[in-house]
């Protein structure tokens, strides 16, 4: 039987207790429907992943006790870095689930030209907030321990003019075909994907004036929901920990 996993931002100590309050609590008592006896696993990228049974259930509170350290912080074989054009929100919350599943280091929601999505100022804390919680999902259905740092949207100009380790990628049909990248000892990856419109040709040129190498996925127009799947999937299992 597999075993829940759940992330908390509380310290976690090996034999040591702590109380779970509101959703959490919720989750595991009405949704999980756990009791008291129950084990599940506790989860962060500070302190690991730790074994822990649920010793008393309150009406809005569980204590639990933690038991031995199950697993360290991920190490991860390649830091990738996704910069992905904004897209609906359904198409964008997908993106981020899967690219938290494929392992992901940082994701940059990007403002470009033919972007169709506007964001205003007061709405950008609550969606970065509603990414990390479909993240932190992510996390705890795939294994993964560290969350990967989610930025507040930014127009693309701004962020190539960031310091960007290692190989930087930007897709784009006229690219050579990604399983061609050829290098070794690869450990960082920036991977950059367009919106629903693609990049412009102004956009492309000025990521390839910053280093970047056009590279594609074939001869078909994949959805901008589906490239950062297949794009992460391929680097992976070229560089990554599918290989």
């Amino acid at each position: 039987m597999r075993i829940s996993r759940l992330y908390t931002t509380l310290k976690l100590l090996a034999n040591g207790t702590l109380t779970l309050e509101g959703d959490t609590a919720h989750y595991l008592s009405k949704v999980l429907r756990l009791r008291v006896g129950h084990s599940f696993h506790l989860f962060n990228e500070r302190d690991g992943e730790f074994f822990s049974t649920i010793v008393n259930i309150e009406r809005r509170s569980i204590s639990v006790q933690l038991g031995d350290l199950h697993r360290q912080k991920d190490s991860a074989s390649l830091c990738l870095n996704l910069a992905l054009g904004l897209s609906r929100s359904d198409r964008f919350d997908y993106a981020i689930q899967k690219a938290t599943e494929l392992g992901v280091s940082t994701i940059s929601p990007l403002i470009s030209e033919h972007c169709d999505v506007k964001l205003k100022a007061d709405r950008i804390e609550n969606k970065v907030n509603h990414w990390h919680k479909i993240a932190i999902a992510a996390s705890e259905q795939c294994g993964r321990i560290s969350l990967p740092i989610i930025q507040s949207p930014q127009p693309l100009t701004n962020w190539l003019d960031l310091d960007h380790d290692g190989l930087r990628l930007i897709l784009d049909h006229r690219g050579d075909a990604m399983g061609d990248v050829q290098q070794r000892d690869i450990k960082a990856i920036s991977m950059l994907i367009g919106p629903e419109g693609g990049f412009s040709e102004e956009e492309i040129s000025l990521a390839l004036a910053r280093d970047f190498r056009q590279v594609s996925l074939g001869p078909r127009i994949l959805r901008t929901e589906t490239a950062p799947v297949v794009s992460l999937s391929v680097l992976q299992f070229l560089f990554g920990d599918l290989n």
